[in-house]
């Protein structure tokens, strides 16, 4: 499917994974008439709200922006990763909407970076210079949105920052664990960056304005929630404030927030300390370590207790030890690099490299095991670590090969990812 196509409400059924949505398969591009009519209207400010599985919370969200947005030329972009009924809630409810109301729908294959991915969507479709980000589930109170725009209008400010932290700010009915978790990544995250957050006392929030034209969109490579630390961490010079909020309680729904995102997290703070090559390296080291492991107990087992002659055995092992290192380098080292839709192509190419690299470990383990009286495990790791540098430059430069930035492919208002627009 292609990247990216513009549909009316008109366009058929077509059915998405075990869902079915009311988007069109054919490849489109708006008429002239169409952007000619967009560049005219052009709104004074955007609102991205990222969702995944949100049907519940979408018709009270647009019952509270209605009063905010009544009075202003602003739209509405829902970038959407839901399994369930939410584009079709969120088209049934902007169908008679006072403002327009956009929809783009990522596909499985297209939800790179997570929510932060989406937003990153949702910047490059906004028409407005200033954009509002926040969540769906109504724990970002729209009633801010004003003190937002005010703050920023009137003193000129890039980003402006909806924050728990500052005076008569709250971070509501936060458990102890989470209010001590939350407190305890905004001290990490300044304490790694000093300087680019002196004034931001609330990095980890996801509710915020930014001045559109004071962002290099192709430098950001957002991983999870935290796509104000990425903004700011890759963003120089930013003017910045803060206004207060209290965080609410979730409408409907459960809460996205994981392991697995805390997990990110800490990768993206260190993605954006070290550098994205250092850190992948470093990611690829450890999931080395760890295949080491696995590499070196299967080389034992087929050795000591099936009792194959030991280089047969580091081929077999190599097999093993191999599908560990990718799936490892897949769900953690390389996950916002590549196409989840290539991974066999890669799977299958991570495989040949390790089996030919055999073609050296081989000599190295035969010599220092049978020409010198190494133990075989040990000349084993030798291999392995000396070879560790190779198999890192081609993973990084051939399989796991970086994807060109979205907007370097194509211009993002003529071309939006399953996007539709519906105006009342």
């Amino acid at each position: 499917m292609a990247a990216s196509r513009s549909e009316s409400l008109s366009a058929p059924l077509t059915a998405v994974g075990a869902n079915v949505y009311p988007f069109a398969t054919r490849e489109s591009t708006p008429s002239q008439e169409s952007l000619a009519r967009q560049s005219i209207s052009a709104p004074d400010f955007s609102i991205i709200i990222p969702t995944r599985n949100e049907t519940g919370n979408v018709p009270e969200l647009l019952r509270r922006l209605a009063p905010i947005v009544k009075n202003e030329a602003a739209e509405i972009i829902f970038v959407d990763d839901s399994t369930d009924t939410t584009p079709d809630t969120i088209n049934e409810a902007a169908g008679t909407y006072l403002r327009p109301v956009r929809l783009i729908h990522r596909l499985p294959d297209q939800r790179l970076g997570g929510l932060g991915g989406a937003v990153l969507e949702g910047l490059r479709a906004a028409r407005g210079p200033y954009v509002i980000v926040m969540d769906g589930d109504l724990q970002h109170p729209p009633e801010v949105i004003p003190q937002l725009l005010g703050k920023a209008r009137e003193e000129a400010r890039d980003l402006v920052v909806a924050s728990r932290y500052c005076a008569n700010g709250s971070a509501g009915s936060f458990s102890r664990a989470r209010s001590l978790l939350s407190q305890g990544s905004t001290l990490a995250a300044k304490g790694l960056f000093p300087a680019r957050l002196r004034h931001v006392n609330d990095p980890m929030s996801g509710f915020f304005l930014v001045r559109r034209a004071a962002l290099d969109l192709n430098t950001l490579e957002p991983n999870g929630f935290k796509i104000l630390l990425e903004i700011v961490g890759k963003t120089s010079n930013l003017r910045i404030a803060s206004v207060p909020f209290a965080f609410g309680e979730r409408h409907a729904g459960e809460s996205k927030a994981s392991l697995r995102e805390g997990l990110r997290f800490l990768t993206l703070l260190f993605t954006l300390r070290l550098g994205a090559g250092v850190m992948r390296f470093g990611l690829f080291g450890l999931v080395g370590v760890s295949g080491l492991l696995v590499n070196s107990l299967l080389l034992a087992f087929w050795t000591e207790t099936i009792g194959i002659y030991y280089l047969a055995s580091l081929l077999l092992a190599t097999q093993g030890s191999s599908l560990w290192n990718f799936f490892l380098s897949e769900v953690w080292v390389f996950r916002n690099t590549t196409d989840p839709g290539q991974r066999v192509r890669r799977g299958a190419m991570f495989l040949l490299m390790n089996n030919t690299a055999l073609l050296v470990r081989g000599p190295i383990v035969f010599g220092l095991t049978s020409l010198l009286g190494v133990n075989y495990l040990v000349s084993n790791v030798v291999s392995m670590i000396a070879l560790l540098l190779l198999r890192y430059a081609v993973a990084d430069s051939l399989i796991w090969k970086l994807k060109a930035p979205a907007a370097a492919q194509t211009p993002a208002l003529s071309t939006l990812t399953q996007e539709h627009e519906v105006a009342a």
